[in-house]
């Protein structure tokens, strides 16, 4: 509701609370706008493998989001803050590319390496997810994306972020662009990791906001704004030249114009560097939060609210279609069983023409080593599989689906992202090898089968510990009852189980 629809009691209400003025008067989006993709400003390189992905038109949230991204192309300003944004959209409305492609396009034009995006997100899940998705677009760049999560040791993310150089630089020192990680993760670096540094930090994206500011881990947003801002001049810092750097690229590239004067020991000039922020702060959230200390908390500047919602609180709440000819499937097991769960899918049902999609690009690159080990073993009639990912280029992708198309292949193995530029109508059966975590990503993949009037199966695999959320997920959509329990032929099994047994001894053999 904007400013304009709410009444003078509501607005004066608000303000008593001590709601800022930015936040009561949102620019609406309606969640049906869309727009095609060359009418964003993206440049003309990032548009190509765009469509290379499959990727043709834009949501509403990335068609709001983008352009006011693309205002301050400035790899960094010396005059003027960048401004902030705060977004409140809907769980699967298509927000990680609304900041994934505007970071690439202005940090593509970067020349040193350094340390200049960073993505806090709550779960590593999701950080897989969003490293993927950023990994699929800098492709044509040299930009560098890495993660920290916890899932590797620290020593193994210090040699991917800092590398295992002993040498101090007084500016920090990076091998990444861009750094996705969770908060936790990320203070373990600032206070462990030599050399890492957010000085030269251009973007920071909170994404979903509304359950990161309930964390309190460490006060973890507090160090990261304070590990943006200049501090006082330490005089033992070597002095830096205005022209050039030590790579002998111009100081406005290689450090952020905020620390010119409060880091480097600089020459003597009448040059007017005010300390203007660097950083511009991206939230968001599915509901942005209305409690006035956590957002006086990220001390935004001259913030901008952007809001996808329906147009009246009256308006009828999502509803999820799926094609009439689709039939829909769960298996609940133990995580062990899932690849020998897919494989008696594929063979009991005799299934000629399947997508499976896993949660990331590694998931892909395995499941597909896995399921060829075993039918290179399987004594019966065998199935040709392939991994699709966005690592292969685009004529190796366009000769895979043709194969696919003709027959020659079964199984398609592929992440969520790349699954954007499958368009078969003749697909028979969908595998969501990983439970999608939102249902607008459930409904994405289920509805790549029973098209053009055809009929299909979709089948979920579910982890034993992920079967209450994800029955919940679809009772909250009104889709549970849409969704039938397998009931599995032990016997038929079994039989398998000699020949996978092998395949995953052939593949622990050969790490």
């Amino acid at each position: 509701m904007s400013k304009n629809e709410r009444s003078k009691e509501d607005i004066q209400l608000l303000r008593s609370m001590g709601i800022p003025e930015w936040l009561l008067e949102p620019t609406m989006i309606s969640p049906s706008d869309t727009c095609e993709l060359d009418q964003a400003g993206l440049s003309a390189r990032l548009v190509e493998r765009c469509r290379e992905l499959g990727l043709t038109s834009l949501f509403a949230v990335q068609m709001a989001v983008i352009p006011v991204f693309l205002r301050r192309q400035a790899l960094y300003d010396m005059r003027r803050a960048p401004g902030d944004l705060c977004i409140s959209a809907p769980t699967g409305s298509g927000k990680t590319l609304a900041y994934v492609l505007p970071i690439i396009d202005i940090l593509s034009k970067r020349v040193v390496t350094r340390l200049r995006a960073l993505v806090v997100l709550p779960t590593r899940d999701l950080v897989t997810q969003v490293k993927e998705t950023f990994e699929a677009f800098v492709k044509g760049t040299d930009l560098k994306v890495g993660t920290a999560t916890g899932q590797q040791t620290l020593a193994h993310e210090q040699q991917v972020l800092v590398g295992k150089t002993t040498e101090r630089y007084p500016g920090g020192y990076s091998r990444v662009d861009i750094l996705v990680t969770t908060p936790g993760r990320l203070i373990d670096h600032m206070q462990k990791t030599p050399n890492f540094s957010l000085q030269h930090l251009r973007f920071l994206v909170i994404d979903e906001a509304d359950r990161l500011l309930n964390q309190s881990y460490e006060d973890w947003l507090n160090h990261i704004l304070s590990a943006t801002r200049p501090h006082d001049h330490d005089a033992n810092l070597p002095s830096l030249s205005l022209k050039k750097d030590r790579y002998g690229v111009t100081d406005i590239d290689a450090v952020a114009p905020a620390y010119l004067r409060s880091n480097y020991a600089l020459p003597h000039t009448d040059l007017d560097l005010p300390c203007v922020p660097s950083v511009q702060k991206l939230l968001f959230s599915a509901t942005l939060t209305k409690n006035p200390a956590k957002i006086a908390s990220l001390h935004l500047t001259a913030p901008e609210y952007i809001s996808v919602q329906r147009s009246s609180d009256n308006d009828a709440a999502p509803t999820y279609t799926t094609p009439a000819g689709l039939k829909e499937y769960m298996i609940v097991c133990p995580t062990q069983q899932k690849p020998l769960m897919l494989i008696y899918l594929l063979h009991e049902k005799k299934v000629q023409s399947a997508l499976c999609f896993t949660k990331s690009v590694d998931s892909t690159r395995r499941l597909h080593m896995l399921i060829t080990a075993y039918e290179e073993r399987h004594q019966g009639p065998k199935l040709k599989v392939a991994e699709f990912s966005s690592d292969l280029k685009a004529g190796e992708r366009k000769s895979i689906l043709k194969q696919f198309r003709n027959g020659e292949i079964q199984l398609l193995i592929c992440s969520d992202l790349i699954g954007r530029g499958i368009d078969i109508d003749s697909v028979e059966a969908v595998v969501s090898y990983d439970v999608p975590i939102f249902m607008d990503k459930y409904i994405h993949r289920v509805g790549r089968t029973a098209r053009a009037g055809r009929e299909g199966e979709a089948y979920t695999l579910v982890e034993t510990q992920e079967a209450r959320h994800f029955k919940q997920m679809l009772r909250e959509a009104g889709h549970f009852s849409q969704v039938k329990s397998i009931k599995l032929d032990h016997e038929k099994v079994n039989e398998l189980n000699a020949d996978y047994e092998e395949a995953l001894a052939s593949l622990a053999s050969s790490e």
